[in-house]
């Protein structure tokens, strides 16, 4: 019992400080959207149920008079938790149409769980629920299940899209918050039968709790960054091609194609943009080039694949490195960091990252290295 009241004792107060966290990080955010606001305010919601179960778990002690009992409170909770932490993955990785579906299955199937709960309480007089426990634990299984794979799909729908359409470092995002998600996934279908044997609890406990910290510490962080991804994530606006700045007097009979003159249009605008500096917006993504373009996204993405062989990310990749060997010959006095800012990157760390992809140097190395040349 004693094990038991520290595992639970120590789940509360590791939700109460997540939550914490979560309440606090908003103090610290300069820019957020409002997909970003959503989807941390259901997080808080998610911190919020699981305390309540901790805190009543602990007052009257229900798993530790009864293990059934345990396992029907845990039944009722875990899937509402579960539902609100989806959501809020969904809500800032997904279409209004796409999340508004989610909602309303994951809805109805919290409601179908409370249902049996309710009804087995007042039929039996117990919250052991009797055979009722049963038919409540399938319908928590297939709902855990849905609440986690759902979004593990999304995830590896729009990651692609995020690393191909993107413009700033984006690594955190993709590595972390992806990844710890993933891990959390994992151990949540786990606890779908440990909560049915309480020392599986001891060893998948500990686990959930660091990988939900690692989760929202995560999530924290991309509020730095959703600058340069929010529109991406925009599927909707992914399919919009209502305005394009194309010719229309050029004939192309496969809309899936770029032909050689709307290829020369699209290079001659997108050289302007760079004249004009649009490189160095570091929220560029591809979205907002079309946007300032008037170019349609879908025949930008073609563009780039089809007449260049590659992605925006790399074409303004490319652009940024270009302008950042041309200011430290011009300017040798610039330090890393204005050539940061002048160039578009996001960070220093940015700009060390891309030299040494380019050049297996340094910023440094490599402006000791055109110093030398110049002297000879």
């Amino acid at each position: 019992m004693d094990s038991l009241f520290t595992l639970q004792y120590t789940c509360l107060l590791v939700f109460a400080m997540i939550m914490l966290q979560l309440i606090v990080s908003r103090l610290y955010l300069t820019s957020t959207t409002l997909q970003y606001e959503k989807s941390r305010l259901l997080l808080i919601a998610t911190a919020i149920v699981l305390i309540t179960h901790y805190a009543l778990q602990i007052k009257f002690k229900l798993r530790a008079n009864d293990n059934n009992v345990g396992t029907v409170f845990n039944m009722l909770f875990y899937p509402i938790a579960s539902y609100f932490l989806a959501c809020s993955i969904i809500q800032i990785q997904s279409s209004r149409k796409t999340t508004q579906r989610y909602v309303i299955i994951g809805l109805l199937a919290c409601l179908a769980i409370v249902g049996v709960f309710g009804t087995g309480w007042f039929v039996t007089g117990s919250m052991a629920l009797g055979y009722f426990r049963h038919i409540m634990f399938g319908i928590f299984a297939i709902s855990m299940i849905y609440f986690i794979v759902s979004p593990t799909i999304i995830l590896r729908r729009t990651t692609h899209r995020i690393n191909d359409e993107t413009g700033g470092d984006i690594s955190p995002y993709d590595r972390y918050v992806s990844s710890s998600y993933r891990m959390l996934c994992m151990l949540a279908l786990s606890i779908i039968f440990a909560i049915t044997w309480r020392p599986a609890l001891f060893v998948v406990g500990p686990l959930i709790l660091l990988a939900i910290f690692l989760f929202v510490s995560s999530f924290v962080a991309l509020g730095f960054n959703m600058a340069s991804v929010k529109d991406v994530l925009d599927e909707d606006d992914a399919n919009n091609t209502a305005t394009d700045n194309i010719s229309q007097d050029i004939i192309n009979d496969d809309p899936t194609t770029v032909s050689a003159q709307q290829a020369e249009q699209i290079s001659e605008i997108l050289a302007q943009w760079v004249a004009d500096g649009g490189f160095r917006d570091t929220s560029a993504n591809i979205s907002k080039l079309a946007q300032q373009t008037r170019i349609s996204r879908i025949r930008l993405s073609q563009y780039f694949d089809q007449q260049l062989g590659s992605t925006f990310r790399v074409w303004l990749s490319g652009i940024r490195f270009a302008e950042a060997q041309r200011l430290i010959q011009v300017h040798p006095e610039y330090n890393n960091d204005t050539i940061s800012v002048y160039c578009g990157f996001s960070s220093r760390s940015q700009l060390y990252k891309i030299f040494n992809d380019n050049t297996g140097m340094s910023p440094r190395e490599w402006r000791e290295m055109q110093s030398k040349s110049t002297t000879i």
